[in-house]
């Protein structure tokens, strides 16, 4: 390695045409790079909540429903004109690109006896709307269990039009956003010709498009700000600009290389995964910082600049290739992932410091070399590093005990954590997104929804009166849980038809007791169905099976999947033979409370792994077994000390939070390698005794240290500004995980050592 920095050294121009020649090949993977704004992206084909809902909204042709609510702003949806919108908003829904079907209100098929005919027609009708038929329409909606609080709020101040838009899935980069603007559109449009109503627009299209939202915020944000904190940063602690561009220039290699090599292979991007750019722009700072901050040292010690940053290169190369495998290794570990976006962030990070440690070790110093630097420093009295070396020597007893204590304490915060997700929440309330959907779930239905499939016996069973009885109950039971808003099935439909057929009598708002009635009720029904409102979304053509569709309040993952147990539970208990084939629930929000958990303890493993393997490098490059087992502490006790912090503080562990165990370990492991690496110097080379030792390692290690932690504290905290909040939330934790280990390398990593190295030269 020495006779290569040598070359190095000697060759700039050649290192830099390599460097250049290296970078352009990576690059060119950019053109082949896509990003998808899909929340499936998430879950792997094999998910079993992902192909159960996929085999689901087949049966039932569902797919990328689309909720537009209609508010009044004088809080009465029942007046002629508000009444008028709502139909014309439910007409424009057929138009949006897409559309199959668009359900309201205002053509919700309602029955009628005259007579001994039956008749079915829109509740609200074409035409001018007069008072006395508004009067009728909110008489009949605010009555009917069909239509409260899944088209119209219970206190009748909120309609919702809900619009099924199957996307054909071959570019939804073209068709996420071609629904979303027709959308937005329309609601410009409403705004002026309907000023007494607002409009609030969710469902899995805006999810989609909320997510391509937040990426562009990112990206024309989040980037520019960290690259600022960075050169900023720099140019102050160096007081010149030139180490500060020759940094930019090494991370800008090492960040784009990174999402080069993740074209070449075909990764397509998320709004998770597009966060590897700032994490590996942060990342390599590290590298440059300790070669630059050695240099420096070498420069002040009277040293010319060539042999200054050999000497560099030869006390920092085994650290910062430590710091390099270590975080790749960390990084790596995230293949455990269940979800495919967060296996993407870590190649992709763990290529870029790769791309980092090349660049670092040998485009750094060329352009060192090449470059006019020069670095002038004002030192004022004693050095920090020296007074703070004295302290933990001094106090090493408190601190050691101390520290013992409140990592102790603070890790068992980690009991409190418990799995939660809802996908809603997942945007910052300044999206427009989770600003209507948390507007139409406090005032309208539920967002988060269960389903159900349930299988009869034979064709037609669906009309027989013990599986109707038997479905009833499965709907009563689900009614009468605390988390439920509303329950739907053909059971409600029967009911009403049943009513209908014995002259609108109330008593006869039963379920029918003859099977051959009921189904020519339900014969009778669909033939006065207009075009585009056929049953088929309720039951399939065999009418064997049907659905159960359970709207619920706002709950977490833990809770979510607790109820769909219950529900479960209860099927086995009172399942009889028309039940031969009962599926548990599907839904958006079920899929992702079960990826969270399952996400949580396939991360453990990896965490498990990635443990292993750097503590073994460790050992096996520092040439010190002691050392080695003596590291495990405070790379390990940052993390625990954080997800305590997040159990005392937040108390929910989403889909996101799962990864920081293993993506932290990888990073706060490297100030402890550069802290213990200089420590064994002193005491292998110098001959020094630990506490000489520990004086050594703060001298020449300490200010980098702080450098760099700050940097990678702020990299982080501006990823925590994120209007997503999988990733933001990543960020915040990684940064609470950053501070903690600074705190553990400067005041227990030291009394630990001197406590437990206890050889002396």
């Amino acid at each position: 390695m020495h006779q290569l920095h040598r070359w190095t050294l000697d060759h700039p121009w050649w290192v830099l045409a390599l460097t250049l020649l290296g970078t352009v090949c990576a690059l060119g993977g950019l053109r082949h790079l896509s990003l998808t704004t899909d929340y499936r992206a998430y879950f792997g084909p094999n998910n079993p909540e992902l192909q159960a809902l996929e085999a689901f909204e087949h049966q039932f042709e569902q797919k990328e429903t689309l909720i537009i609510a209609l508010a009044a702003r004088d809080g009465d949806m029942f007046s002629p004109v508000k009444l008028e919108a709502l139909r014309e908003l439910t007409a424009a829904g057929w138009t949006l690109p897409y559309a199959l079907r668009s359900e309201s209100l205002a053509n919700y098929q309602h029955s009628r006896a005259e007579g001994d005919d039956i008749i079915v027609e829109a509740l609200v009708p074409d035409g001018a709307i007069s008072p006395a038929q508004a009067s009728a329409i909110r008489d009949i909606a605010l009555h009917s269990d069909e239509l409260v609080n899944r088209f119209i709020s219970a206190d009748g101040t909120v309609a919702a039009v809900v619009i099924n838009t199957p996307l054909p899935h071959r570019n939804l980069d073209e068709e996420v956003p071609e629904v979303a603007n027709a959308v937005r559109a329309l609601k410009q449009r409403f705004a002026t010709d309907f000023p007494s109503v607002s409009m609030h627009a969710s469902g899995v299209v805006m999810l989609n498009d909320a997510m391509a939202q937040t990426t562009a915020y990112d990206l024309s944000h989040l980037f520019p700000l960290t690259f600022l904190l960075i050169f900023v940063g720099l140019v102050i602690y160096f007081r010149a600009l030139l180490p500060a561009v020759i940094t930019q220039l090494v991370i800008q290699i090492a960040a784009l290389s990174a999402y080069g090599i993740a074209g070449w292979l075909g990764i397509v991007l998320t709004a998770a995964s597009m966060s590897a750019g700032l994490i590996v722009t942060t990342l390599a700072v590290a590298d440059c910082v300790h070669l630059l901050v050695s240099w420096r040292k070498r420069i002040d010690a009277g040293d010319d600049k060539r042999q200054a940053m050999l000497e560099s290169l030869r006390i920092n190369t085994l650290p910062v290739f430590l710091t390099s495998v270590t975080t790749a290794i960390g990084f790596l570990s995230l293949y455990f992932s269940d979800s495919p976006p967060f296996r993407d962030l870590g190649f992709i990070v763990a290529a870029g410091v790769g791309f980092a440690f090349v660049a670092a070790l040998f485009t750094l110093p060329a352009l060192v070399m090449l470059l006019p630097v020069q670095v002038k420093v004002r030192p004022i009295g004693r050095a920090w590093t020296a007074q703070l070396a004295d302290f933990t020597i001094q106090q090493q007893k408190p601190l050691l005990y101390l520290g013992g204590a409140v990592i102790l304490l603070l890790a068992a915060g980690i009991t409190h954590n418990r799995f939660g997700d809802n996908y809603a929440e997942y945007f910052d309330p300044r999206i427009s997104f989770r600003q209507d959907t948390d507007f139409i779930n406090q005032r309208l239905t539920g967002m988060q929804t269960l389903q159900f499939q349930l299988h009869a016996q034979e064709p037609g069973g669906i009309n027989d009166p013990a599986f109707l009885t038997r479905l009833a109950a499965f709907q009563d039971w689900f009614a009468a849980q605390p988390e439920t808003r509303k329950t739907v099935s053909i059971a409600d439909l029967h009911r009403r038809l049943n009513r209908t057929m014995h002259g609108d009598d109330p008593a006869w708002h039963r379920l029918p007791d003859d099977q051959l009635l009921a189904a020519q009720y339900l014969f009778f029904y669909e033939m006065s169905l207009p075009q585009g409102l056929s049953l088929n979304t309720m039951f399939d053509p065999d009418k064997q099976l049907t659905r159960l569709i359970v709207l619920l309040d706002t709950i977490d993952a833990g809770a979510l999947a607790e109820l769909n147990d219950r529900a479960l539970s209860w099927l086995q208990r009172n399942q009889p033979e028309w039940f031969y084939d009962a599926h548990g629930g599907v839904g958006v929000s079920l899929m992702f409370a079960r990826i969270s958990e399952r996400n949580f303890r396939s991360m453990m493993s990896g965490l498990a792994v990635a443990v292993v393997l750097i503590c073994g490098l460790m050992v096996v490059l520092m040439r010190s077994p002691r050392i080695g087992l003596i590291s495990i502490i405070p790379n390990l006790a940052p993390g625990l000390m954080a997800f305590g912090i997040w159990g005392y503080s937040v108390g929910v562990i989403g889909i996101s939070l799962a990864v920081v165990g293993s993506m932290t370990l990888g990073i706060v492991v490297d100030d402890t390698i550069h802290f213990l690496s200089k420590y064994l110097r002193a005491r292998r080379e110098a001959g020094l005794s630990p506490e000489d030792a520990v004086r050594y390692a703060f001298d020449t290690v300490g200010s980098a240290l702080l450098l760099t932690s700050v940097i990678l504290l702020g990299g982080f905290l501006t990823i925590s500004l994120s209007a997503y909040q999988l990733t933001a939330y990543m960020g915040l934790l990684t940064s609470i995980t950053i501070a903690l280990a600074l705190a553990a390398d400067f005041l227990f990593l030291p009394p630990l050592l001197l406590r437990l190295d206890k050889r002396r030269s």
